[in-house]
């Protein structure tokens, strides 16, 4: 589907053509990773560093006399949910309190990915999430309100785009008021303080109190217009879910937590003996009351492991279906950073490139890709904790500390640099081995059956399609001829790189050899790449080349009836292997696969 212009000889554009491509995998999810050496390379490569780092052999950023820390790989072929592919904990020298011996069960405070599960919570609870709050929770619809509750939704409050404060009471601190007036602040009476939640002065607030007080909050920003951090948004909208269901919050969180067996998943406090207890100022057995939902679980390795686990196999027991999960890991909202954007509640980080690849070319865009990050921060005092998904390639992390806050940002960087590289590996060794080849086969025409060849190469960026021809004919030009020809007339020109990619859709479908095996029929899509820097003088030339495009042009010309662009890949249901690729719109019958070197 490429239409033949003049190629115009434009590097960054070039690069940007080459990371303009579909969301998601490049290459399927790797099937085999406990079998994948890359992995296995990478894991005992992780282990030494964080040995050296927490032995002082190298200098890893922290303390390591008060850093306890849990780490561990999930993936879909783990042999349970709750057990990690790879799995790794140490127990700081300094802890006197709590656990004695750290393992995948041990406890910790695990901050704000309380807010992910609170999510999932009401995901699944059937509320209509464009709800106003005021539906549910009456005394906010009053005139005087600062803040207009009758247009914040359920969603906006899930997805930290309500606009409203991220505390009510906490972080204002009472018990250092004399601090403040010796930094010139003015005095104040106890009388100019809210009557609940503020630290040193008194106790925590009733629902009452909290939602008369969000009455003279003032509000951020307008509702929808830009994320704003907020743990009372969670409070509120389970409130709402508790005033709807007629059930407290801890049974609210039984309905994630016990079909998926997360049997240490609970509000804080948490039990001691299992618990890891940093030696510095902690808050550990905390009890949160009303801000539990944003903040105030206690969870453990295994547990979130199986939530994890549950999201990437998009599995019913998290009582969601695949759809509303990939929903859920969509972005809501932008952060003013073109790295950065903004989930329900995912903090989703999309890195450079070239800081994840080590045989990334800037120049050409080949040797990586852009990989996209679902985390989820959380902290408490003395702890702070990650969840992290990549789920193109069908893993997650689970990074849970105690005792130094900086110790996580550079465990999880150094698992990132390590592990993604030996992914991507896995996944290319596995495109090379089942999708690269030549297959040929039959296409019938009224006179007969002719010849139909194609052959499939993966390179630095992705699988190409390096040749298609039937009956002696170059299928691969006449495309760029009938490119022109129909859609090229209305839609923009394509890039005349020679370069056919072809990339996975996510579209599977069961179906049966004549012979009775079971085989999936697996769909991907030619994408072309726009022609976005034209021959002109004009100032501003390149700019909309780092405009990603390409993805309007899927499914645009047909022939009879099958779109052009569409390629099967048949597979053996069992093993994964590619047995032969169906082209429909050639109407040729399995092309049979003889692999290339």
């Amino acid at each position: 589907m490429i239409k033949f212009f003049k190629f115009l000889a434009f590097v960054p554009a070039a690069a940007a053509a080459l990371e303009c491509h579909p969301e998601g995998p490049i290459l399927p999810r790797p099937r085999n990773l406990t079998q994948a050496k890359t992995l296995q390379a990478a894991v005992s490569n992780l282990t030494g560093s964080l040995d050296a780092a927490f032995s002082g052999k190298i200098r890893g950023g922290w303390d390591i006399r008060n850093v306890s820390l849990s780490i561990g790989l999930v993936g879909l072929e783990q042999a349970e949910p709750s057990i990690p592919l790879w799995e790794y904990h140490h127990l700081a020298s300094g802890n006197v309190n709590g656990t004695k011996s750290l393992d995948r069960n041990s406890q910790y405070l695990i901050g704000s990915i309380s807010k992910v599960i609170s999510d999932a919570i009401l995901l699944r609870s059937g509320l209509n999430l464009d709800d106003a709050i005021t539906e549910y929770l009456h005394s906010l619809a009053d005139e005087s309100s600062l803040i207009s509750w009758e247009d914040i939704t359920l969603r906006q409050l899930s997805s930290q785009l309500a606009g409203i404060p991220p505390n009510f009471g906490f972080s204002e601190y009472y018990y250092i008021k004399e601090y403040f007036e010796a930094l010139g602040f003015p005095h104040l009476n106890d009388s100019a303080y809210r009557e609940c939640g503020i630290i040193g002065l008194n106790g925590g607030c009733s629902e009452e109190q909290l939602l008369s007080g969000l009455l003279k909050t003032y509000p951020i920003a307008a509702p929808q217009s830009r994320p704003v951090y907020s743990n009372i948004a969670f409070t509120l909208f389970t409130l709402a879910l508790s005033a709807k269901a007629n059930l407290s919050y801890a049974q609210l969180l039984g309905t994630v937590t016990t079909p998926l067996n997360m049997t240490s998943t609970l509000p804080s406090p948490g039990a001691d003996s299992l618990a890891v207890i940093p030696p510095v100022a902690n808050s550990w057995g905390a009890d949160y009351g009303f801000n539990a939902p944003g903040g105030g679980l206690v969870s453990t390795l295994s547990d979130l492991s199986a939530f994890l686990h549950a999201i990437l196999s998009r599995s019913a027991t998290l009582g969601l279906t695949a759809t509303q999960i990939n929903e859920w890991l969509q972005p809501r909202a932008f952060t003013g950073s073109r790295s950065s954007f903004v989930g329900a509640p995912w903090e989703i980080f999309r890195p450079e490139p070239e800081l994840l690849f080590p045989g990334y070319d800037v120049a050409s865009g080949q040797g990586g890709h852009t990989v996209t990050v679902f985390a989820k921060d959380g902290a408490a005092y003395g702890y702070r904790a990650r969840i992290a998904l990549l789920d193109e390639y069908g893993v997650g992390l689970v990074l849970l500390t105690a005792g130094d806050a900086d110790a996580l940002t550079s465990v999880f960087d150094a698992a990132l640099s390590v592990l993604v590289p030996a992914l991507e590996g896995a996944a290319r060794e596995e495109g090379k081995r089942e999708y690269v080849g030549a297959f040929a086969g039959k296409s019938t025409r009224e006179t007969g059956e002719v010849e139909v060849n194609a052959s499939v190469a993966l390179d630095g960026a992705s699988l190409r399609l390096i040749g298609l021809a039937r009956n002696g004919t170059d299928i691969l030009e006449s495309l760029g001829e009938l490119w022109a020809a129909t859609v090229g007339e209305f839609l923009p020109s394509i890039e005349t790189t020679g370069v056919y990619r072809l990339y996975p859709t996510g579209i599977f479908r069961e179906s049966v050899l004549a012979d009775g095996r079971k085989v999936l029929e697996e769909d991907w899509r030619l994408s072309p790449d726009l022609l976005l820097n034209s021959d002109t003088e004009l100032p501003g030339k390149g700019i909309s080349g780092n405009d990603c495009l390409d993805w309007t042009l899927v499914d645009w010309m047909y022939y009879g009836s099958e779109p052009v662009d569409r390629f099967v890949f048949v597979k053996d249901v069992g093993t994964g292997s590619v047995l032969g690729l169906d082209l429909p719109f050639l109407r040729t019958r399995r092309m049979g696969k003889a692999p290339v070197g």
